[in-house]
């Protein structure tokens, strides 16, 4: 098996149809979908059991309400390809993509990454609609340290998993996922290209990303949760700078510019609070 789509899925109902169907539309055959059921509540496991009837590709796994973290921990550990795509079942992807990916995978000699790029739905105007997007049309093979200096530049993110085509043996570089509701991929994501050997960067929009989602975790509007997403940002930035100097290829100058280009995002994540929260939380962000 070549490539694995895994999708966390928690109460989408509305989004889980579109999400698959873009997925089965590939113009490249060799994969499978994983899709891990958390506990939903509404009719997202009665959809899935209908696809199951018709699609032999389709795998689906229900568990107790868990989290996204536990949730996608699963999903991979329940994978079977030698390259693993994580996709939110609130999104979609096109169906060149896995095409696209595989000769990048047969011209370069089995890549750890393959970062590919994304349309932003939904998206605010004011806001810079390529912020997750880096193209590169050279596909040059970089080691994980250099990416990771490429694509840090202000006001463009890059710790998201929809971005990449990981590898599986990539994941064998980090044995602990942290617990958290939000942000996850902020504490992780970099310690997963910094440890591996080659990265290639594609510049096909391969993926579709839904803003703005009501019912997603990152947009809920209330007091409460811009609380606790500013807590779990304190605690993704912790455990990546702890850990990143624990990676055995990190010299003193490459924790450095990791450790800067993170303060940069803390100081951006903190002025980005309401003044209520930034007064009640200052002390977490020094």
């Amino acid at each position: 098996m070549m490539f694995s789509f895994v999708v966390p899925a928690y109460n989408a109902e509305r989004s889980i149809r579109s999400c698959l169907d873009s997925i089965l539309v590939q113009t490249f055959s060799d994969f499978e979908i994983v899709v891990i059921n958390d506990g939903s509540t509404d009719s997202t496991l009665e959809i899935l059991k209908e696809y199951l009837k018709k699609e032999k590709k389709l795998h689906v796994y229900s568990f107790k309400n868990s989290g996204v973290s536990i949730t996608r921990q699963r999903g991979i550990n329940l994978s079977n390809g030698e390259y693993i795509i994580l996709v939110d079942s609130d999104d979609t992807v096109n169906p060149n993509l896995l095409e696209k990916l595989y000769t990048v995978i047969c011209e370069h000699n089995n890549p750890d990454i393959i970062r590919y790029q994304a349309k932003l739905l939904n998206d605010c105007d004011y806001k810079d609609h390529d912020r997750y997007n880096f193209f590169d049309d050279s596909k040059a093979v970089l080691s994980g340290l250099d990416a990771l200096k490429e694509w840090s530049i202000p006001g463009k993110k890059y710790a998201v998993y929809w971005l990449f085509a990981f590898r599986r043996t990539v994941f064998s570089n980090v044995l602990f996922f942290p617990d958290l509701k939000c942000h996850e991929d902020i504490a992780l994501i970099p310690l997963l290209v910094a440890a591996s050997k080659s990265i290639v960067t594609l510049s096909y929009i391969g993926y579709n990303y839904t803003c703005n989602n009501p019912g997603s975790i990152t947009n809920t509007k209330n007091k409460e949760a811009e609380r606790s997403r500013a807590k779990d940002f304190v605690k993704a930035y912790k455990y990546a700078t702890q850990n990143f100097a624990r990676l055995s290829n990190v010299s003193p100058l490459d924790y450095d510019f990791f450790v800067s280009d993170f303060d940069r995002r803390l100081i951006d994540k903190y002025n980005s609070l309401s003044e209520e929260l930034k007064k009640e939380l200052a002390e977490l962000f020094i």
